[in-house]
């Protein structure tokens, strides 16, 4: 019998690697989003690397632990605000260099590490989430994007929330492990954020 979170952590895996082909489409994406692009690619890659190694330790081999505890913080910490940024920026039309890019990646690792020292990931971790998820929000509100990708938007920023910060790691609902619904939340959240911020990235300025 397939262990439920193995198969979670496996569907969330599947779909986040189909988020990281889609990021990888370089030559389908417009110049000024093509180092947003980049990172969105390495926010949804921590999350596949994250979700395959969950799916090693539940599904073969408790070996896994510590190397998927340690990937799991880091793609929890780092994911939300990079790919906060990379829809943000993609919505403005603006870019960031590959120097202030390096820096907010340094500050976020360094919360990470002193969230970990200090026994803060919890509070840390839903704090990034909770701001990252309004710059979303105040940003696909404000854009000119057509409805149907606007409501993509709007539908994965919706159930990041439910995922992340609504029904939690611990527990069970309605016969089911919150840790299970938690990563089925997040992997619809990143198949339309993805497809979401594919659309954006293409659009020609250049016209």
């Amino acid at each position: 019998m397939i262990n439920s979170l193995a198969l979670s952590d496996a569907v969330l895996a599947f779909v986040s690697a189909f988020s990281v082909f889609l990021m990888a489409q370089r030559n389908a994406i417009a110049q000024v989003h093509r180092l947003s692009s980049i990172m969105a690619l390495l926010g949804f890659f921590l999350i596949t690397l994250a979700a395959s190694l969950g799916a090693l330790r539940y599904g073969v081999s408790p070996l896994w632990v510590k190397p998927h505890d340690l990937m799991t913080g880091i793609a929890t910490f780092i994911s939300p605000p990079i790919l906060s940024a990379a829809l943000c920026l993609g919505l403005s039309t603006k870019a960031w260099s590959y120097l202030y890019w390096a820096i907010v990646l340094a500050v976020f690792y360094l919360l990470y590490m002193l969230a970990d020292k200090y026994h803060l990931e919890e509070l840390w971790r839903n704090t990034l989430l909770s701001l990252s998820l309004i710059g979303c929000l105040l940003f696909t509100l404000r854009s000119q994007l057509n409805y149907g990708v606007k409501l993509m938007l709007l539908i994965a920023i919706i159930s990041y929330f439910l995922g992340g910060l609504v029904l939690g790691f611990h527990g069970m609902l309605l016969g089911y492990l919150r840790l299970e619904l938690f990563r089925y939340f997040i992997g619809l959240g990143n198949l339309l954020l993805s497809a979401s911020m594919y659309l954006t990235f293409k659009r020609d300025y250049s016209l």
